[in-house]
């Protein structure tokens, strides 16, 4: 990988300097996939268009330029590499936190910065274009987990380009931000991406997912197709309507609630449930770090688990980092250290406390915010 340039098999991406560090490679607005339109729609992400096509979006944010445009990239990524790396870490971060996207680049940068890591940012469907679920409504529609399937097809693109980059597929981490913690343990735990993620990071426990049963998501589809005028017969073809139009009544629907009534579905392939248990049967080993902060500005507490292959979960070790004063969404140098090394001591040097080992062993694992 040059500095700037990075040859893909969709094409050659263009890339920036970072301005607030100028040793870090930007790569703003790759698509992971082809733009979720037209009768991709809700459907499952279909791959990227080839290299006569395909183009980076540079530093486009959803929603700069109306509904349409944001649905068009919401398939997209960031990636920030340190300049002429080879085989580093890799971490893949979901971000979830509305409103912060300058923030969340500026802590992606940062950790590239400070631990030399290759970071991936990826957007996704959500609301109802991500998890409207027709299944019982109309014939030919998927189940209404578009958004995590997005997630799903983010990793394996970045496993499969990280060398691009300069980033190790074999070394993967994935963390998150409020509902992104949520869709990181969830990758760390299914099947078919648990294969890919080495590490799991959860900076402040796991936030309570909302997962609804099929019957749930049923009466929410039928109510925003009755707002659209659209029966479930078929009336109205909901893939030619305007994202705007759709966004609109997502929100008429969601009023009264506070929030989008659109979430994760409980199918078959996704278990109602319960993220100790998926991670305790993931088909792969992952060693998970939780951190659980005592309030805004004191010290973190942070613990490693060994999970996965169907075994009882093994508590490695826990440290206690004190507030450096840096903003809480920043986690300090252990966060960078655990992605880097699996010892999240290691960047704290003398300021974190010592290892706890007394508590190592079997027990039960401990998700904080979950529970």
């Amino acid at each position: 990988m040059s500095h700037l340039t990075v040859t893909l098999s969709e094409g050659t991406v263009q890339g920036s300097r970072d301005r607030q560090y100028p040793h870090v490679s930007t790569f703003l607005g790759l698509p992971y996939a082809a733009p979720p339109v037209g009768w991709l729609r809700f459907a499952p992400p279909a791959p990227c268009p080839r290299s006569d096509s395909w183009s980076p979006l540079g530093a486009a944010v959803p929603g700069a330029l109306g509904a349409a445009f944001a649905e068009a990239t919401q398939l997209t990524l960031d990636v920030w590499a340190p300049a002429d790396a080879t085989d580093r870490p890799v971490l893949v971060w979901f971000d979830d936190e509305p409103g912060h996207t300058r923030r969340a680049r500026r802590f992606c940068a940062g950790l590239v910065a400070e631990h030399g890591l290759v970071v991936v940012a990826p957007r996704r469907r959500q609301g109802a274009l991500g998890y409207l679920d027709l299944t019982e409504l109309r014939a030919g529609f998927g189940n209404g987990n578009f958004g995590l399937l997005d997630q799903m097809e983010a990793l394996t693109w970045v496993a499969t380009h990280a060398r691009a980059f300069g980033g190790d597929p074999a070394d993967l981490t994935v963390s998150g931000r409020g509902e992104g913690a949520h869709a990181a343990a969830l990758l760390a735990g299914l099947p078919r991406t648990s294969p890919l993620v080495r590490r799991l990071v959860l900076p402040a426990g796991v936030p309570a997912g909302r997962v609804q049963t099929p019957a749930e998501a049923t009466r929410v589809a039928a109510a925003l197709l009755d707002i659209l005028d659209a029966d479930p017969g078929g009336r109205g073809d909901l893939r030619e309507v305007g994202a705007a139009v759709i966004l609109r009544a997502e929100t008429t629907l969601g009023r009264h609630r506070g929030r989008s009534p659109f979430g994760l579905v409980a199918h078959d392939d996704l278990a109602a449930g319960d993220l100790i248990e998926l991670l305790r049967t993931a088909v792969s080993p992952v060693e998970v770090l939780v951190g659980r902060a005592t309030r805004a500005t004191g010290p973190t507490t942070w613990t490693v688990w060994r999970c996965g292959e169907d075994r009882v979960a093994e508590r490695v070790s826990t440290l206690v980092v004190p507030s450096a004063g840096a903003p809480a969404e920043e986690y300090g140098a252990a966060f960078g250290a655990f992605v880097r090394t699996g010892d999240p001591a290691a960047g704290c040097g003398g300021a974190a406390g010592p290892l706890r080992r007394a508590g190592r062993g079997r027990q039960p694992l401990d998700l904080g915010a979950a529970r």
